[in-house]
């Protein structure tokens, strides 16, 4: 009977092993061709690939990424403090006042909007902000991108505040802290690591995200725009243009822009993992 038991042990370890390969081989298949297409681009092309406005079809020489990338730079500092106020404080009232009308309503809209395909809010905010501009602008891109990440930080944020145990909040009313002191001063100490945590993945989903930029910022590679209210382009949206092209140097610099914003990923995620391998509350 003990042999069997210990079989069956043996037997359940290896099919949850074979099932576990079988899952992640993709992933690591993905990461290593990714990284050995575009590093070697990045190795060719030098510092340039940094600096340098992307080719022409028929040019011989690889060309860079500098419009894309100083796009993503900026979309992501317009849209990544915007979208951590918003959710920070959406959480906090919700968490604070759970049946007030207000804060259900707050819930629902924000967990809804994850289920909105981005396409949609690439359209919308076209009609709302492009229209009126009568232009492309690195403003519409974020304020879609805004959108779109908002759910994410939302539930992370929710997550970690329902998270932290009553005794807490009934030991700073003891001592006389008000609401707001007590969430200050208690709540937000000790979700601090969560905090870290949601704003890294929301930064990753504001970096990768690519149907939320398609009618908003405009395709802007001729030249590196540092302008709000000008178009712009972002590393996505090259990665899905560049790939689709028969052209050779187009195709490479689409893998070096791939591999750059896996590097940027794999970063974030190994921040993220260090930052919640110590979680005490």
């Amino acid at each position: 009977m003990y042999k069997w038991r210990k079989a069956k042990d043996r037997i359940f370890f290896a099919v949850i092993l074979i099932l576990s390969i079988i899952a992640i081989t993709p992933i690591i298949h993905l990461i290593v061709v990714t990284l050995a297409n575009g590093l070697s681009v990045i190795l060719r092309a030098g510092p340039s690939f940094f600096t340098s406005i992307p080719p022409t079809p028929t040019s011989k020489e690889v060309g860079g990424i500098a419009p894309s990338l100083v796009g993503s730079l900026m979309l992501t500092a317009l849209a990544l403090p915007i979208t951590i106020v918003i959710a920070l404080f959406s959480s906090i009232m919700v968490n604070e006042f759970p049946r007030n009308p207000l804060s259900i309503a707050v819930d629902v809209v924000a967990k809804s909007l994850a289920s909105i395909p981005t396409i949609a809010v690439s359209m919308v905010v076209y009609l709302l902000i492009v229209v009126p501009m009568r232009t492309f602008s690195t403003l519409a891109g974020a304020v879609a991108l805004t959108i779109v990440s908002l759910p994410y930080a939302y539930t992370y944020f929710s997550t970690y505040l329902r998270s932290v145990p009553e005794i807490y909040r009934e030991a700073a009313y003891s001592i006389a802290m008000s609401r707001w002191e007590t969430i200050i001063r208690i709540f937000l100490p000790i979700i601090r690591r969560g905090f870290l945590v949601a704003v890294l993945m929301t930064m990753a989903r504001i970096l990768g995200e690519t149907a939320a930029l398609l009618f908003t910022v405009g395709r802007y590679r001729i030249g590196v725009s540092t302008s709000i209210l000008g178009p712009t382009d972002a590393l996505p949206l090259l990665i899905f243009d560049y790939i689709l092209t028969p052209y050779r140097n187009f195709q490479e610099i689409a893998w070096g822009a791939a591999a750059l914003l896996l590097l940027a990923y794999l970063i974030i995620f190994i921040a993220t993992k260090l930052a919640v391998r110590e979680v005490k509350l």
